[in-house]
């Protein structure tokens, strides 16, 4: 019984303060976006599939998208942090960036909404010598993290600035 009263105080008090989770609520803003690159890069697959997840339609060429976003450069570097007594790496730090901008274009002419700007993610991992298979595990699982962290960072400036221009025709 009073295990019930507690559950239901804290949810009282959870949803009086006005918690909720954070989502990105981009359909009343964009319609269609399309996601380029010059080469071919880490991050267009997941944010074209995350914009789909959020509800936003593909267009199927710059012209015809509300919002273009052009995935510029790509960063992806990894260096020995500290190493062991016997000269072999324990640590490495994984860097994952990418620099993109952002326009629309209306009436033939493109409309920057974001200057090219860098998105990036740097995290440690340790190397487990008895466990190299499991090291090498724990570092693709560290990027696929890092590549989501990445997309939701393009994706809350996208957020930002359609809600600041009010681009929603």
């Amino acid at each position: 019984m009073r295990l019930g009263s507690l559950v239901l105080i804290t949810l009282l008090l959870t949803c009086g303060c006005g918690f909720h989770l954070r989502t990105f609520d981009l359909t009343s803003t964009v319609s269609s976006a399309y996601v380029t690159s010059n080469t071919r890069n880490f991050l267009t697959e997941p944010l074209r599939t995350s914009l789909r997840q959020v509800g936003v339609n593909e267009a199927s060429s710059a012209g015809e998208a509300e919002l273009v976003v052009q995935l510029v450069e790509q960063r992806r570097e990894r260096r020995s942090v500290s190493v062991t007594g016997a000269a072999l790496a324990a640590e490495y730090e994984l860097t994952l960036g990418v620099r993109f901008s952002v326009f629309n274009v209306s009436d033939g002419q493109q409309n920057v909404l974001i200057e090219p700007r860098w998105a990036q993610i740097t995290r440690l991992y340790r190397i487990d010598p008895n466990n190299l298979v499991g090291s090498s595990e724990e570092q693709a699982l560290l990027e696929r993290e890092m590549v989501a962290d990445l997309v939701a960072q393009v994706i809350r400036a996208l957020n930002a600035v359609s809600r600041e221009t009010g681009i929603a025709s």
